[in-house]
């Protein structure tokens, strides 16, 4: 029985490294496309069905290192449907670079190893029972990305690329020193074995734990994977990689990678509010979030590039989310509906503007004007994710706002107000851009895209805006009962999930 219960788990990890290292092996188009699609589907029905039996047995184990309990399950459906609708999206934009002879055939093959790697690993990090492997894996996902964000190979996407190494590098480096310090803090009352590294172990003893050395542990792992998720001010990678990677590489690493990296915060966050109290960490990231959403809202007007306009608003989003955890209590619930909203809003974001850089081949907000009628599928994907993405309802993002807002009202009044504030800002701004890119005139006339760009793009933008319409103001029966239990993680006094 748990083998049978396992098997999504183990399909889930394993698809998209067999996907991308047959790309590779291969070599001939229409082979790669097909494992692509292939890799695509499986990859969904696995996290579809992983979810499904986390919510009836409330864990999937496969052997004593790969776990998926509540909040991986959550994880598992963002990173499963938007890398499912970002494959399909990759064949369709990358065909189309091959076909205007962009890349060679080897190149093409590499990008889908590389970006299938990319999946691959991140869906390991939040399968992972030991803390220090997850590191690894995290580690295995900033080197992939690395390698897609310089793929185009022009002077700024190596610089970008390069940015990206170094500053990832150190938020990774001092993520692993907060591992070392949980490490030394749970040997002395797990002994010295693996047990002392694995998250169910370290949350069962966590009020048994040094509470100053997981004070410190958490403040590393917030700072360090906190620069992987793009939170100011350690942010200033996020804009340069987004706006130079390949546009389905940007899709991934604004509603994948920045999740991946809030995941691991969670994760020490659940042990340090068992070991010290929620206010502790609460503290820390409603001061951090707040700033990203200062810092978002400011450069919104100033944008002249679309893409980094999107980057930007990552930096927003992620903010919200972290401030709803940091709240606690219903913000939980909401800061776990807010990231898979986002995912899927911000996805659907860069999916329209790698077609409208197909078309025009320029990232110049000020020349992408009336996309409504200039390029239709485009310009309606940009209005609703940008309509999405400022908070309008009937999308979830409004939702989660107004529970974010009612819970820091009722816990923090002044956190709420400022909260309130900033969220005014970062709305009038980001609309103001994204309502003059749809409705604005019509500029020059843009190029023709392939029926294959145009066929796979279309599928993927339709498929989450579908998501998006039908959990909008509803939270479906299985995924009300996910966010509840990733809400008890952070609930003390119930201990262990």
């Amino acid at each position: 029985m748990e083998a049978l219960m396992a098997w999504p788990l183990i399909v889930l990890v394993t698809t998209p490294v067999l996907a991308g290292l047959g790309s590779l092996l291969v070599r001939r188009r229409r082979i790669i496309e097909a494992l692509q699609c292939v890799q695509a589907g499986a990859m969904l029905a696995a996290a579809l069905l992983l979810a499904y039996e986390v919510i009836l047995a409330g864990r999937v184990s496969v052997g004593v290192f790969l776990q998926a309990d509540a909040l991986s399950a959550w994880l598992d459906l963002i990173i499963g449907l938007v890398g499912s609708t970002g494959t399909l999206y990759a064949v369709g934009y990358m065909s189309e670079e091959l076909n205007r002879h962009h890349l060679s055939i080897g190149r093409y093959a590499r990008f889908f190893c590389l970006f299938d790697l990319y999946l691959a690993a991140m869906l390991l990090a939040v399968n992972l029972e030991n803390i220090a492997i997850m590191w690894i894996a995290i580690e295995g996902s900033t080197l992939s990305a690395a390698l897609l964000i310089g793929f185009e190979r022009t002077k700024a996407a190596l610089e970008a690329g390069w940015k990206y190494v170094i500053l990832s590098s150190v938020g990774i480096a001092l993520a692993l020193f907060g591992t070392i310090l949980v490490y030394y803090a749970s040997e002395q009352v797990l002994g010295v074995s693996s047990e002392a590294l694995r998250w169910s172990q370290l949350y069962e003893a966590a009020q048994r734990l040094n509470p100053t050395a997981i004070k410190i542990a958490f403040i590393f792992a917030l700072i360090g994977y906190g620069t992987k998720a793009g939170i100011a001010p350690m942010h200033t990678w996020l804009p340069d990689a987004h706006a130079e990677a390949p546009t389905p590489v940007s899709a991934m690493l604004s509603a994948n990678m920045l999740t991946v990296a809030v995941y691991a915060i969670l994760r020490f966050k659940a042990v340090t509010d068992k070991t010290v109290g929620p206010e502790y960490s609460g503290n820390l990231m409603i001061g951090l979030a707040l700033l990203s959403l200062a810092v978002s809202a400011t450069f919104f007007l100033v944008q002249r590039d679309y893409k980094r306009l999107f980057a930007y608003s990552s930096i927003e989003h992620i903010g919200i989310a972290l401030l709803g955890f940091g709240i606690g209590g219903l913000g939980v619930f909401a800061g776990a509906w807010h990231l898979l909203h986002h995912a899927l809003a911000k996805s659907t974001a860069f999916y329209a503007t790698g077609l409208i850089f197909l078309g025009y081949d320029h990232r110049r907000l000020d020349r992408v004007t009336g996309m409504l009628t200039q390029m239709p599928v485009a310009g309606t994907a940009i209005m609703t994710a940008g309509i999405a993405l400022a908070g309008m309802p009937p999308f979830g993002l409004f939702t989660t706002e107004i529970l974010i807002t009612a819970q820091a009202y009722d816990a923090r009044p002044q956190t709420a107000y400022l909260f309130l504030i900033l969220l005014a800002l970062a709305f009038a701004t980001l609309l103001f851009q994204v309502l003059r890119m749809a409705l604005g005139p019509a500029g020059a006339p843009h190029r023709a895209l392939g029926g294959q760009c145009r066929a796979f793009s279309g599928v993927a933008m339709g498929i989450n805006l579908a998501v998006l319409a039908v959990i909008g103001l509803h939270v479906p029966a299985g995924l009300a009962t996910l966010l509840a239990s990733i809400t008890k993680i952070f609930v003390v006094e119930l201990g262990a999930p």
